[in-house]
């Protein structure tokens, strides 16, 4: 009798457990908007513990200027797919852990060379990075501006003889309401910018939300 009321009280417990840990992850449909940040419903996160370079960022392999935002936001893209995504709820800086078939979204792009590992990363994410590192992966396969420190006007110098592309854009919509679309979206190309009508480009999506632009499903 002791014996069966312990069995059910551990089964019990375990159904217990296991309705937490899905209650702290949550099935999602994702979309990308650049290589450490995705699209959950009307809600935009950030993905735990990594960095990844900015829409208009370029990075140097060897001596020629690539769209290494670009590569990392369809890294990110390709790591997706069509498969079913679960992400835990977001953390108190409002980032949240992905998982796909093919494991931890942000530390796989770390692993690919994608990504940076934020200070104050698990070991993991250090560990990836040496890795990719050493193993010339991604970004490390040339010269890079930290994704910090491009976010704060620093720039390769190649960057700056070239250019800066800017290819998030802000539009302002009939209603006011400014929102901007990014190049993962089914309608950006479709889209002109008018500077007339409130219309402008920013260089990375962090930019455009501190402008006041918002995403159109938000």
């Amino acid at each position: 009798m002791a014996a069966g009321v312990a069995l059910c009280f551990f089964a019990t417990a375990h159904r217990t457990l296991a309705a937490a840990e899905a209650e702290s992850r949550e099935p999602t449909i994702t979309h990308v908007i650049d290589g450490d940040t995705v699209e959950i419903g009307p809600e935009t996160r950030q993905l735990a513990g990594i960095d990844a370079p900015e829409l208009g960022q370029r990075c140097l392999n060897g001596t020629t200027l690539y769209h290494c935002g670009m590569e990392a936001t369809f890294a990110l893209r390709k790591l997706i797919g069509v498969t079913p995504i679960t992400c835990s709820q977001p953390n108190a800086d409002g980032e949240t852990e992905c998982m796909s078939k093919a494991g931890n979204l942000g530390l796989t792009l770390v692993q690919q060379g994608q990504a940076v590992a934020k200070p104050g990363a698990s070991e993991a994410y250090l560990d990836a990075q040496r890795t990719a590192k050493d193993s010339k992966l991604g970004l490390w396969r040339g010269d890079f501006t930290p994704p910090l420190k491009w976010r704060a006007g620093e720039r390769l110098d190649a960057e700056k003889r070239a250019g800066i592309p800017c290819p998030v854009k802000g539009v302002t919509e009939q209603s006011g309401r400014k929102v901007y679309l990014v190049p993962t979206d089914d309608v950006y190309e479709s889209v002109t910018i008018n500077p007339n009508a409130g219309g402008r480009l920013f260089c990375s999506d962090e930019e455009a939300r501190a402008a006041g632009f918002v995403r159109p499903g938000s």
